[in-house]
């Protein structure tokens, strides 16, 4: 009689994870890594788990799911929970991982890059089997290419990023602005006041490259004295709008690289009397569900595509049926409302 026949005899009760765990010398949650074939454990960590699960006859059968498909643990991980725009891709990433049965685990870095940076190394640690992740450090951190480097699944949302070996979702953040700017010329605008976004997002160099392009193609310079500077908030732009117009400068129309900048600069502007859009047209980026309640005219984002997308090329990243690089950019639209006006 075999060793492990002999033990299968003598035992009453199944082995149990916990058991395994103390073989091995390592937490249950360790061998639940392994089990579940997660690249992130160390090698002598897993090979300990393999021989316990061999001396103890360990018979381990993963969940069932409705779909017949594995189920996976994915981390998102996100600058801020609040801002309307990442709720937008929040809904697209979940809805299509509901489909999926995944479990979600949403990580905000709360703009601190060493939390996110924290984020970043549980995916090394835990029992996650792929990232979706929106950075928002200004460069990209040593543990984000120390993930793609080990071939750990990662997709980059809304961001693009300069280099060949990683996987992206984003929209057309240039053309977009393009279209922005080029209606607001049309309507007889010439006096444009671009409110950008923080210098090292990619988004917000995108959008200025748009608008840069849209006045030189009607052959008008960018001024300086009519480029603000924003940090995605409300509040921000509301200072820097209200600056500008009390040091006396004029404009006809507003740019905001997001909706959020927008309303702050509307609100500094009906404070001093400004009519919007008899006396100023503004135009925002993103659509965020508040735009439409307050008619702004503004550039509209596939945010619920775009997170359909990033978990849907995840899985195929963690199943084998893509690697990197793989690119998706989707097409922004000009969405028209009320707040601007042409100049008679």
């Amino acid at each position: 009689m075999s060793t492990t026949t002999a033990r299968r005899q003598r035992r009453t009760k199944p082995v149990t994870i916990k058991e395994v765990a103390s073989r091995a010398k390592v937490s249950v949650a360790t061998v639940s890594r392994v089990l579940n074939r997660n690249i992130g454990v160390k090698a002598h960590l897993r090979k300990a788990v393999q021989d316990a699960i061999q001396d103890l006859d360990y018979d381990y059968t993963p969940p069932a799911v409705s779909s017949g498909a594995e189920r996976y643990r994915i981390g998102l991980v996100v600058p801020t929970v609040v801002h309307p725009f990442h709720a937008l891709l929040l809904k697209g990433v979940s809805s299509a991982a509901l489909v999926r049965q995944a479990e979600l685990i949403l990580l905000s870095s709360e703009e601190d890059p060493e939390v996110e940076k924290q984020h970043l190394a549980r995916a090394l640690e835990g029992d996650i089997r792929g990232l979706i992740y929106i950075p928002f450090s200004p460069e990209i951190d040593p543990v984000a290419v120390d993930l793609i480097e080990r071939k750990f699944p990662v997709v980059f949302l809304d961001r693009v990023l300069d280099r060949d070996d990683i996987c992206t979702v984003s929209s057309d953040n240039e053309e977009g602005a393009y279209q922005a700017v080029t209606y607001l010329l049309h309507l007889g605008h010439r006096e444009i006041v671009y409110i950008a976004g923080p210098p090292h997002l990619s988004t917000s160099g995108a959008r200025f490259q748009g608008f840069a392009r849209g006045m030189r193609e009607h052959g008008l310079p960018v001024r300086e004295e009519l480029l603000l500077a924003g940090d995605t908030t409300f509040e921000t732009a509301y200072a820097a709008m209200q600056k500008f117009l009390g040091s006396g400068r004029a404009c006809t129309a507003l740019f905001a690289s997001n909706d959020l900048m927008a309303f702050g600069a509307w609100a500094a502007a009906e404070e001093v009397g400004l009519r919007i859009p008899a006396d100023l047209s503004i135009i925002g980026y993103d659509e965020i569900p508040f735009s439409s309640y307050r008619s702004l005219t503004t550039i509209g984002q596939p945010s619920f595509e775009m997170g359909r997308n990033a978990f849907t090329l995840l899985i195929d990243l963690i199943e084998g049926r893509a690697r990197p690089p793989q690119h998706v950019l989707l097409r922004d639209s000009l969405v028209i409302r009320r707040s601007c006006s042409k100049i008679s």
